[in-house]
């Protein structure tokens, strides 16, 4: 099993909003908060295949080697869901066209104060939980 949260993602570009499963990845190592998404999540928040603002082409390193990805700076709120409201962070929007599931890297992660008691079980919290709060994985959502 893994770990995978619940997340709201918004556009800042088109305010167009989707709520999906994503996989804490802790070895999606970034230099700021960035979420991977496959391209059908890009066209349901109206940025594919049309991307309506500036973006970059950036390689990055998979265990199947390189791979070119769409980068839009800055272009999503993301917030945690759960039963109570959390603070959205702002995260880059990366773009793939082979990857099928969301992905939080490890500094969205910790910018969404993301707790993993253990990857094995799906064990986590958020840092604003109560002290005795344990939350269970979500189920793994395709695209």
């Amino acid at each position: 099993m893994a770990v995978r949260v619940k997340l709201r993602i918004r556009s800042r570009a088109t305010s167009r909003s989707i709520e999906a499963s994503a996989l804490v990845n802790s070895g999606y190592e970034t230099i700021k908060p960035q979420l991977l998404v496959p391209v059908k999540v890009a066209e349901l928040l109206g940025l594919w295949p049309s991307i309506p603002r500036h973006y970059v082409v950036r390689e990055y390193m998979t265990a199947g080697g390189p791979i070119k990805n769409y980068v839009l700076e800055d272009e999503v709120y993301v917030n945690v869901i759960v039963e109570y409201n959390t603070e959205p962070v702002i995260a880059d929007l990366v773009i793939s066209t082979v990857e099928d599931e969301i992905l939080i890297s490890d500094k969205l992660a910790g910018r969404l104060g993301i707790i993993v008691y253990d990857f094995a079980e799906g064990v986590w919290k958020l840092r604003s939980d109560p002290e005795n709060i344990k939350r269970k994985s979500e189920t793994r959502q395709t695209w």
